[in-house]
């Protein structure tokens, strides 16, 4: 499934392989809008925004790469 700059803005849902990637949809829930898609760390990536805002009143942001991502799996 390939994301391009055509899909910022649009929602994929997260999933947490690992335990930080639990966590972190623990604390921010599974849906993110995609920011932006760009290279991180010279990979294909995609950075997302958490659909709800912390407890400090900030939205969570993350990278997250386009294949074999190893914290999360990520569906459209």
């Amino acid at each position: 499934m390939a994301v391009t700059h055509r899909d910022v803005g649009k929602w994929v849902v997260l999933k947490g392989k690992t335990r930080h990637g639990k966590n972190r949809i623990n604390q921010h829930g599974s849906t993110w809008m995609i920011e932006c898609v760009a290279n991180f760390q010279g990979q294909p990536a995609m950075n997302l925004r958490s659909e709800n805002k912390t407890d400090k009143g900030e939205f969570d942001s993350r990278w997250v790469l386009l294949r074999d991502d190893p914290d999360f799996l990520w569906f459209h």
